[in-house]
């Protein structure tokens, strides 16, 4: 039986996925090396976003309220919510990557580190702070880097260009139709899946492993590409921003990831965490 995207994620009772896909068992020990470097990358990220003027902001609960989407888990940080000059660090969990668990840069939970730079910093700069932040701040690789967007991202190009990241050679540019069609957040993101409002992003991708590998020239991408960040750069339902995912990047840096099972203890723990008396999500039936 195969499911398209939007009617996984849509589910409301992800009990029904949950008959769908074999049983996962409980979290093993976790990857000591890995969890020393996804630390390291939280301490990192805090000094460099603070030293940008940007401020902490307490992250939501990983219960959305909405249990006819995601099965009540929430699947983004909300951009609504976040102000003009703060970060969060939002722990997610989406049950359509219960499919796709079989891949190492997928995990029952994840941590997206949300940035809502001020007003006074334009997309051209974000892209800048974007790009420096990963390659001078942790010391990634410029030729590993690749992005994914439409041609609305032609103004990119100069910026990409000054930085010696040639736009023609770096960024894969998704027919904007399809893109749009798609709604699979690269190239344009739905902050409510059923809705009609979005916005333009550039996906930011990092080439891990020791395979030697050019940008890609299609998407999607190999799967020697993990997308570890994207960059908000034109539409009116969020400010201008960016967003990492911490444990991408943590992958990044140092090679090491968890397992799968390794990090589903920490998933059921957040959910218990955040309940507060309130009964168990329905999409958490899936991961069990």
């Amino acid at each position: 039986m195969t499911m398209d995207r939007r009617e996984v994620i849509k589910l409301g009772t992800a009990a029904t996925l949950g008959a769908m896909l074999p049983s996962v068992a409980l979290a093993t020990p976790q990857n000591a090396a890995f969890e020393a470097s996804y630390d390291d990358v939280l301490r990192r990220l805090r000094e460099a976003l603070g030293a940008q003027g940007l401020q902490e902001v307490a992250p939501l609960s990983i219960l959305s309220g909405n249990p006819a989407y995601n099965g009540g888990l929430r699947h983004d940080f909300d951009q609504s919510a976040l102000p003009q000059g703060g970060f969060v660090i939002q722990p997610l969990a989406r049950v359509e990557d219960i499919a796709e668990r079989h891949r190492a840069d997928v995990l029952p939970i994840f941590h997206e580190v949300g940035c809502h730079p001020p007003n006074s910093l334009g997309k051209a700069d974000q892209t800048r702070l974007m790009i420096r932040l990963l390659t001078e701040g942790f010391g990634l690789d410029p030729s590993r880097l690749a992005f994914v967007s439409v041609p609305d991202s032609e103004d990119m190009r100069p910026v990409l260009d000054e930085m010696g990241l040639p736009y023609g050679e770096k960024v894969i540019l998704r027919d904007a139709e399809e893109a749009f069609d798609a709604r699979d957040g690269s190239g344009y993101f739905f902050p409510d899946p059923s809705g009609e409002d979005f916005f333009v992003t550039m996906g930011v991708y990092y080439r891990v492993g020791d395979i030697d590998e050019p940008a890609p020239t299609s998407y999607p991408a190999s799967a020697n590409w993990t997308e570890i960040g994207e960059i908000v750069i034109a539409g009116e339902t969020a400010p201008l921003g960016i967003s990492l995912g911490a444990e991408r990047l943590a992958l990044a840096v140092s090679g090491q990831f968890p397992t799968w099972h390794e990090r589903l203890g920490q998933l059921f723990a957040q959910v218990e965490q955040d309940a507060t008396g309130d009964s168990e999500p329905a999409g958490l039936a899936a991961f069990r």
